[in-house]
């Protein structure tokens, strides 16, 4: 049997778009080179004042139990006529120093809402039905699994940002009618997990430009020298292998990152003002910006200190969230001796993400597993059901 022959999908778009998208990238490419020439001089400025250690050697961890929580929902949500659909699923894995002991579980959850809504919203409280599912698996490991730590796919707190805009929302779940009540509920179980002391928030993506924010802060307002990167992106350019970096080196507190990273935000709005002041806008935005999504004072919330690890030149740093009171010292030679060379994150949780990430035509299959399962029933009119179930845009395959 021949092997199927693969394209690019590069090849699959008419000629002369792909011409003009040759040229487009050439622009770019030397746009690019100019960005990263002008960024070499000002990481050789900032490389004087960030400083990193070498990542701890310690055999600690080899007798500890070990859980790691990972949780997905849809990629794609399923688009029907009647009906907008999403799935989400959150599981652990327990680990014995660096063996599997073999003990594992997974949970799944699914929403559906009308189709008239806003498709935001859904994303949205899907993202939050997400974050339920794994704040209570990880409740499940520490308080029934007797492990000594737990490993959080992500922040404590990521589901915050645009929970403000949806408390008001009816999510169509029975054990939380409105939205506010399950951020509520998520809410207060990641901060019972923060105050526990035994778990981690391991996060891959970040957003964040606080070190941009302290060089703003540096410079009296004086944007010239920043890099408009993230804090990981500058952080891979100076970080050497087997090193991290913890944020209150640098800023002076293990709080501070959440506000000289909206430093250069907030210093649009007030031209003229001193940066102490401008910084203490900052933490009054930040308090308002908690209470406003999470409803709740802010002193809770900032408890979450943040560090980045690097364990081989090869991959980029990946960020630690714990407690401001743990120290992580001994986690980090867990870390250096655990790591997925490919990714650079500890690779029980790059496991642990495997098996519990939803492929991408997962939602489209299950929502026809519902059909079919209505469509032997003899009380619904077929041509009804037919109509409820069809693709909201016919032209595009779902998945």
């Amino acid at each position: 049997m021949q092997p199927k022959e693969e394209y690019s999908d590069w090849s699959k778009i008419p000629v002369m778009l792909q011409h003009r998208f040759f040229e487009l990238a050439n622009e770019e490419a030397k746009r690019t080179k100019i960005r990263l020439s002008e960024n070499a001089k000002k990481l050789e400025w900032l490389r004087s004042f960030i400083h990193f250690k070498p990542l701890p050697e310690s055999d600690d961890w080899k007798d500890w139990r070990i859980a790691c929580v990972d949780g997905s929902d849809s990629p794609v949500a399923s688009e029907r006529v009647g009906a907008r659909f999403g799935t989400c699923a959150a599981g652990y894995m327990i680990f014995e120093g660096d063996r599997f002991t073999g003990e594992e579980e997974y949970f799944s959850g699914e929403l559906c809402h009308d189709q008239v809504g806003d498709s935001d919203v859904t994303k949205k409280m899907l993202d939050l039905l997400t974050a339920k599912l794994e704040r209570e698996t990880a409740l499940l490991c520490l308080k029934e699994k007797n492990v000594d730590i737990v490993l959080i796919d992500g922040s404590f707190f990521g589901f915050r940002a645009r929970c403000s805009e949806i408390r008001d929302e009816t999510t169509g779940l029975k054990e939380f009618p409105l939205a506010s009540d399950m951020i509520d509920y998520v809410r207060d179980r990641s901060i019972e997990l923060l105050e526990s002391k035994k778990a981690f928030g391991i996060i891959k993506r970040i957003t964040t430009a606080a070190i941009d924010g302290w060089i703003a802060h540096k410079h009296n307002g004086d944007e010239e020298n920043c890099m408009n990167r993230n804090d990981r992106d500058v952080l891979a350019s100076l970080m050497p292998e087997k090193h991290w970096f913890a944020y209150e080196w640098l800023l002076g507190s293990p709080e501070a990152f959440n506000y000289f990273g909206r430093f250069r935000t907030t210093l649009k709005h007030y031209p003229g003002r001193s940066m102490d002041v401008i910084l203490r806008e900052c933490e009054l935005r930040l308090a308002h910006d908690i209470d406003s999504n999470l409803n709740w004072p802010v002193e809770d919330i900032v408890k979450a200190s943040r560090h980045f690890v690097r364990c081989s030149k090869d991959v980029m740093p990946f960020c630690l969230e714990a407690h401001r009171e743990v120290d992580v010292t001994s986690l980090l030679g867990y870390f250096q001796a655990n790591y997925n060379p490919a990714t650079g994150l500890p690779f029980p949780i790059d496991l642990t993400d495997q098996n519990v990430a939803l492929p991408r035509g997962f939602t489209k299959e299950f929502v026809e597993e519902i059909e079919a399962q209505l469509i032997k029933d003899p009380e619904l009119d077929k041509y009804d059901l037919l109509n409820h179930f069809m693709r909201l845009n016919p032209q595009k395959e779902e998945g």
